[in-house]
Parts: structure tokens; C-alpha cells; sequence
């Protein structure tokens, strides 16, 4: 059984740090997607990584995309993409030469089970 959880944002300005952001559900989840969007077009590169609750050597790159001149970017696991309590899903951005705001928006589901 599942759940739809309420969407976790985060930005960050790129002009004053990398984005980085490590959620924190502490439940089983099902990772649906995740939204990127850029207030300005952005050459920077995107990793998504599973921070696994097993620890760093278990820890797995989801995704790592380069942006080129884009304002958005969806990433939607292939296939199914559950995830057991303590897991957590990290992301990371680049800032070079970058003026404008990148957001991120998780939407997830709650495994009830």
C-alpha cells in the first residue's frame, strides 16, 4: 500500500554555492521523479545519488546529466524505485559561472507496508 507524501522543495543560488541536499524520510519510499528548474539557463552538471542506509559502500549514482544552456531537467528512475527506511536520495550541483537559482522538487510516495 502506498501513500503520496507531500513534495519536498530546495534551491539553492548558484552564484553563492553548489546545490547540495540530502533528503530525510526515514520510511520506505518509492521515488516517482525529481523536478529541476532554473530561474536562468544553466550549463551545470546534476548528480542524483541513493545515500544507502547499509553505508558509503552500498551508497549508488542514480543519475549524473550535464545541463547545456537548459532551464529544466526531470529525472524519473527506470522501472521500479523503491527504497527501504534510512535510505535517502542525495543531489549535488556544479556553480560555475552561474548567476541564477536551481530548484528541486521530490515527489515521492510512502510504502505503508
Amino acid at each position: 500500500m502506498r501513500s503520496l507524501k507531500s513534495d519536498v522543495t530546495t534551491s539553492q543560488d548558484l552564484s553563492s554555492a553548489v546545490l547540495s541536499y540530502t533528503t530525510s524520510y526515514g520510511r520506505k519510499f518509492k521515488l516517482e521523479q525529481i523536478l529541476f528548474h532554473a530561474s536562468v539557463a544553466i550549463s551545470e552538471n546534476i548528480i542524483i545519488t541513493l545515500d544507502s542506509a547499509e553505508g558509503a559502500n552500498y551508497d549508488t549514482v542514480l543519475a549524473d546529466v550535464t545541463l547545456v544552456s537548459e532551464q529544466d531537467f526531470i529525472f524519473r528512475p527506470q522501472g521500479q524505485a523503491n527504497f527501504q527506511a534510512g535510505d535517502e536520495i542525495k543531489i549535488y550541483s556544479t556553480n560555475a559561472n552561474v548567476t541564477g537559482t536551481l530548484y528541486a522538487t521530490f515527489k515521492v510516495q510512502e510504502v505503508l507496508l
